[in-house]
This record gives C-alpha cells, sequence and structure tokens, in this order.
C-alpha cells in the first residue's frame, strides 16, 4: 500500500474516532483534507454549481450525523465518504430526471453511468511514461462509462483497487480484472499505432 495513503488513512481514523467523542477541532480538521476530493468528485458530475455546492454541504452533514456508523474494518473515511457523494450525485440525477420527464420510479444506476464516470483530467498519468496523455485520454474514452468512473476512482481521486470496488458496490475481483483488461487493451492499441513503443514498460495496477 502506498505509504502516504496509509499515512493519510490511519490520520483520518485518529481524527473521526476524535471527533465521536465530541472533539471540534478534529473534525475541522478532516473536514479540511475531505472537503476538496469530495467537492471535486461531485462538482465534476452536476452542471451547476449552486446544486453542487448544496449536494457537497448535504453529504458533510450526513457524515457529520453518521461519525458513530463508520467500521474501519470496511473501508477508509475516503472511501465512506465518497461512497455519500456518489449515492447524492446518483440520487440528484433521478431528481432531476423525475421533474423533467413522465417517468415513474426511481432511474437505474445504470442510466447513470455516463455521469458517474465524469472526466477527472488524465487518470493514467501516473502510468504513462512517454506516450501522449491526450491520446491515452482518448483511448479510454471508448470504454464503457462503468469502466471509465473506475479510472476516475482510481488515478482522479487515488482510492486503492479495494476501495474503488467499495464505494462502486462491486467485488474487488471483478474490478481488477476490468483494470487489467482495459490496460492490456489500451497499450496494445497505442502499440498498434506506434510500432516503436513495443520496448516500453508493461501498465501495471497496484493496489
Amino acid at each position: 500500500m502506498d505509504l502516504k495513503k496509509r499515512m493519510r488513512d490511519g490520520r483520518h481514523g485518529l481524527w473521526l474516532r476524535l471527533a465521536r467523542r465530541g472533539n471540534e477541532d478534529a473534525f475541522r480538521r478532516l473536514y479540511g483534507e475531505l472537503y476538496d476530493p469530495v467537492a471535486g468528485y461531485i462538482a465534476a458530475r452536476t452542471n451547476n454549481v449552486h446544486d453542487a455546492e448544496d449536494l457537497t454541504s448535504a453529504v458533510f452533514q450526513k457524515f457529520l450525523e453518521r461519525l458513530d456508523r463508520f467500521e474501519a474494518d470496511k473501508g477508509s473515511v475516503m472511501t465512506w465518504i465518497l461512497a455519500m457523494a456518489r449515492n447524492a450525485v446518483i440520487d440528484h440525477h433521478r431528481r432531476l430526471d423525475a421533474h423533467g420527464s413522465a417517468r415513474k420510479g426511481p432511474v437505474p444506476v445504470e442510466e447513470l453511468a455516463e455521469v458517474l464516470a465524469a472526466d477527472q483530467g488524465d487518470p493514467l498519468g501516473s502510468l504513462v511514461r512517454d506516450e501522449d496523455l491526450r491520446q491515452v485520454r482518448q483511448l479510454l474514452c471508448r470504454e464503457p462509462d462503468d469502466v471509465r468512473e473506475m479510472f476516475a476512482l482510481r488515478f482522479g481521486q487515488g482510492l486503492r483497487v479495494r476501495e474503488v470496488a467499495a464505494v462502486m458496490n462491486l467485488g474487488e475481483a471483478a474490478v481488477k480484472q476490468r483494470f487489467a483488461r482495459t490496460l492490456r487493451k489500451i497499450r496494445q492499441e497505442l502499440l498498434a499505432e506506434e510500432p516503436e513503443r513495443k520496448g516500453g514498460p508493461e501498465c501495471m495496477i497496484a493496489d
């Protein structure tokens, strides 16, 4: 596991435990480190600044109300709150759909896949050496929305594979398989377009 992420998760876990006991400074510190990842995740998946701000506020309100429900053995604090943010985005778009159409009943999450796979910049940046990032991003954009969401969470939000699986409510083995298959496919497409790259290093997914 990445040392920085291990330290981050340990720090967040400590602050959360202190916040449960009423330590306001610990909660402020925790809020300060979680705000940008959560706000960024939500802003990338909404079309309205005010909606994004309202959703972010609602997520942190829920987070505060549910501090006692956090279970460290099920993942990190970051994973937990990003799962809340993902659910908030899903509910938001379902409300918009219900308000703007005659549809009755909830919108299946599969229909929101494109929204959840919002562009996070250069999600493969940490894996690419000499390749053109724009070209890699174009190849990734051809992949299904659920795969792009996995990459956005893994490389855009910096989550580990098991955390991506937890946020998306999928099996860890299935997520690892999708990552490996997609990376192999992208690498093959890059090599096919520029044969001189064939001697380059393999892209790997490390948890």
